[in-house]
């Protein structure tokens, strides 16, 4: 059996590989790049035409969906059925209105939390998973839920890793049976609240013309993407924090300024989510044979889209290597859309991507105003399982203010 130090080690190397063919000039007559035998597509024009394109390019997630089915890996008709089903209550939470509510959670989880990282971590999960159950209306019972996601993670690397490396029988069984189990508690434990099996049967109910429809299934891989993401995100800015103290005051003068805008905290958010995005790569798969800026794609075919390469493209970001906390693209609004996409583009970009950008942003105010970050060294290292995430266990000390 695979053991998790290879899992991580194999996942984690084929990111880092991302990030080393990034940002650099491509050589005339080079040909296309590749890892394994997936080409791999990061010049932000060509990514903008694929995801643009979802009838050629479609989502497959090949071992993922043993996890189950969502918005997330579904197409056409009935990736639109489910969608439907939760897009509204996206649109709502995520309205200006709800700003003081969403920096009030938390502000309050981490008013309670440990001053170390870990204690950051466990309340920044806790605050984002009380703001996605409300959007549904309803209440979250925070450390169980925080422990079944965590099961959901795992499987998930799991999965992933055998997306690439060939399991054997048992290897495969066994991380299918997990994922059935994971999904199986979720679901237990939704249903024994009243609250939430209602709303589960709003999901059924929504998707009635979906054979075999799981509500389950969606709930779980929307709080997973959701939560996951957001926090994901703030901790790549306590981490950049920590590293230079005079833009950490800067921000916290900023923030404390308690004016209505906030230019250099944002651009700030906005460049750790460039260096840093939540979701590095992506893959599609080609539905029929196409050409694309001169690389010949065959149907059946699987494709990379490098999200970390769009961000560090030389044509369209100056010194994109370098994560620049007052990036001059950013402060002057001169970026090309196309460029940065940390919550993708096109027709099947992030749902949620107007609740979390209000989430990160709020979580960042909360954290910057109690605590006070620093870092030892500025190694870099992560954690890759869907979403990127900072290696445990780095170098940041917190302190309260």
């Amino acid at each position: 059996m695979s053991n998790p130090t290879q899992i991580e080690g194999m996942l984690n190397s084929l990111v880092y590989n991302l990030f080393a063919q990034s940002g650099q000039d491509d050589r005339e007559g080079a040909g296309p790049k590749e890892i394994g035998n997936l080409v791999i597509f990061d010049h932000p024009d060509s990514v903008d035409k694929i995801v643009k394109a979802a009838t050629l390019f479609r989502k497959n997630f090949s071992l993922i969906s043993a996890l189950g089915f969502s918005r997330f890996n579904t197409n056409d008709e009935e990736w639109a059925t489910r969608r439907a089903i939760t897009q509204d209550r996206y649109l709502t939470a995520a309205k200006p209105a709800h700003e003081a509510g969403v920096y009030e959670i938390f502000s309050d989880c981490l008013a309670g939390s440990e001053p170390s990282l870990v204690g950051i971590q466990q309340a920044l999960f806790a605050g984002a998973m009380k703001i996605f159950y409300q959007a549904f209306g309803l209440a979250a019972d925070a450390r169980p839920t925080a422990v079944l996601l965590d099961r959901v993670r795992e499987v998930l690397r799991r999965l992933q890793y055998y997306s690439w490396v060939t399991p054997s029988n048992d290897e495969r069984n066994s991380a299918i049976q997990d994922a059935r189990a994971v999904i199986a508690d979720f679901g237990s434990q939704l249903m024994a609240e009243p609250r939430a099996a209602a709303e589960m049967g709003r999901f059924a109910e929504k998707a009635r013309g979906i054979e075999s429809f799981s509500p389950i299934e969606e709930f779980v891989m929307n709080l997973f993407a959701g939560v996951e993401t957001t926090v994901t995100t703030v901790l790549w800015v306590v981490d950049r924090l920590g590293v230079n103290q005079k833009v950490q005051e800067r921000i916290h003068d900023e923030i404390l300024g308690d004016g209505p805008q906030t230019p250099f905290t944002d651009c700030f958010i906005n460049e750790t989510m460039r260096y840093f995005p939540p979701i590095p790569f992506l893959t599609r798969e080609v539905s029929s044979d196409t050409i694309l800026d001169g690389t010949a794609l065959r149907a059946g075919q699987l494709v990379m889209l490098s999200v970390v390469g769009v961000h560090q493209h030389p044509d369209f970001w100056e010194n994109p290597r370098t994560f620049d906390a007052s990036r001059k693209e950013f402060i002057d609004n001169s970026f090309d859309r196309r460029a940065f996409i940390p919550f993708l583009t096109g027709p099947r970009m992030c749902g949620g991507a107007r609740l979390g950008r209000l989430e990160v942003e709020q979580a960042v105010r909360a954290a910057v105003r109690q605590f006070e970050f620093a870092r030892a060294d500025d190694i870099i290292r992560f954690d890759y399982a869907l979403a990127l995430r900072p290696a445990s266990g780095m170098s940041v000390t917190v302190s309260r203010r």
